[in-house]
């Protein structure tokens, strides 16, 4: 494996992926324990067997449960998501595989109401980390090859339609909400409304900006603030307005091309002049800008689903 692929982006796994993990391989654990036996779990009766694989496998799926709900709650949001990687998700597992063998080595311990030496701890841990890295390596790796791959195809796709000028159909518009939900409404084509003055406004006193509809071209929560990305005489501009990114999506939810395409990030779907993709989800190329705008792996649907209506218009 080429180490360079350790540093590449990596999507950040939800709580729904950790409870099923943890329920899977609790539910793998007791299996391989009580249909083949190892460690002379043979030497139990039937009765015993059935309680001790149902505690170890318990202790494991009990461990990535925890695990996983303190880094969803917890963590990540804290983690800035496009820093985390593949090698990062890897050496994560690896964390969790210590504290699984270390709770394991613990309810041995009480089962058999004995104390196990240091050396026991050292060597199970040792075994467990020879026999579980590398499979855990090989999982992350195809699932980021996974990943990519439908990323990539989704970026490709997506890259075709925003090369045509975006239209919205006569007698409808396109919505979104601030939690970046996307929603239909019947009403008046709404172009000359897009073109128009929008205010956004900041929680100082007096701070305010104000410009065309069309001219917004992204916006980014940074902490307490959002920076706000436009265009004056084809030059690019950026304004720091102290506020959230949600109530910066209320003000321009009557502008029609405006979409949470990310939790810190709004862009104007028209502005876009490429998509790309990574494991984590698309990156946009908007007008004017050298960042690139992430599309979280949620909110792809949405973002494809304005593109292609916009699409299908011209």
């Amino acid at each position: 494996m080429h180490w360079k692929i350790l540093n590449e982006p990596f999507p950040i796994n939800t709580w729904k992926w950790y409870r099923l993990r943890g329920l899977g391989f609790g539910l793998f654990v007791f299996l391989f324990l009580f249909l083949f036996q190892p460690f002379s779990l043979n030497l139990f009766d039937t009765k015993k067997l059935l309680y001790v694989t149902l505690v170890y496998g318990a202790a494991t799926g009990a461990v990535i449960l925890c695990g996983g709900w303190i880094f969803s709650k917890w963590i990540t949001p804290k983690l800035d998501d496009e820093k985390w990687t593949l090698g990062k998700q890897i050496m994560w597992n690896v964390l969790l595989m210590v504290f699984i063998t270390l709770l394991n080595v613990y309810v041995t311990q009480l089962m058999h109401q004995t104390v196990l030496p240091l050396w026991w701890w050292l060597v199970m841990l040792k075994w467990v980390l020879m026999l579980g890295v590398l499979p855990v390596a090989v999982a992350e790796l195809i699932a980021y090859n996974q990943h990519l791959r439908h990323h990539l195809k989704t970026a490709t796709q997506l890259s075709r339609l925003v090369r045509q000028p975006p239209a919205v159909a006569p007698g409808s518009s396109t919505h979104v909400s601030a939690s970046g939900t996307l929603t239909h409404q019947n009403v008046v084509a709404p172009s000359n409304e897009d073109n128009g003055p929008l205010i956004l406004t900041g929680d100082n006193q007096g701070e305010k900006l104000e410009l065309l509809h069309d001219n917004l071209l992204a916006v980014q929560a940074l902490d307490n603030y959002v920076n706000v990305f436009w265009e004056a005489d084809d030059q690019l501009r950026s304004t720091l307005l102290r506020n959230t990114l949600t109530n910066i999506a209320e003000q321009v939810s009557d502008a029609a091309h405006m979409y949470r395409s990310h939790r810190s990030w709004l862009v104007n779907v028209q502005r876009v002049a490429r998509v790309d993709g990574n494991a984590q989800g698309l990156k946009l190329s908007v007008e004017l800008m050298d960042q690139q705008v992430p599309v979280s792996r949620s909110n792809i649907p949405g973002y494809r689903q304005l593109t292609e209506l916009q699409h299908q218009a011209n």
